[in-house]
């Protein structure tokens, strides 16, 4: 997925990847190990909706004994997003599903506005 995302795409990368909290309208997320998934994630959430890469928060989550620095630099770099943007990492205990070792990354924007936009989007495109 090099290629930038359609309005569509990128709605059904959040319908289908999306985190959807029923209590929490107020962010807009995915999480995913992978930053060919994240990345086009974050380009369309700048192209369609002006979302500033500066606004978007990053969360990791991470086993123990996994290097979190090197991490952190992997996905900043990965989806261009400052370091500082990096919130609580959050650390897994050690066990056998250890398959990722930059972990897995959240990318969230805390924005209700921006909630309510996409679900109406959504409803427009493809329920009606």
């Amino acid at each position: 997925m090099n290629q930038a995302l359609t309005k569509r795409e990128g709605l059904l990368l959040y319908w289908c990847e999306g985190d959807k909290p029923k209590d929490n309208l107020r962010k807009v997320q995915v999480t995913n190990s992978d930053p060919s998934i994240l990345r086009p994630f974050v380009g369309w959430l700048e192209n369609y909706y002006g979302v500033a890469r500066e606004s978007m928060k990053l969360r990791l989550h991470l086993w123990e004994g996994s290097n979190e620095h090197a991490a952190k630099v992997f996905w900043a770099e990965s989806l261009g997003i400052p370091l500082p943007n990096f919130t609580k990492t959050w650390f897994k205990p050690p066990g056998r599903k250890n398959t990722h070792p930059n972990g897995i990354c959240r990318v969230s924007v805390s924005s209700k506005n921006l909630m309510e936009t996409i679900r109406s989007d959504l409803r427009s495109e493809f329920q009606s």
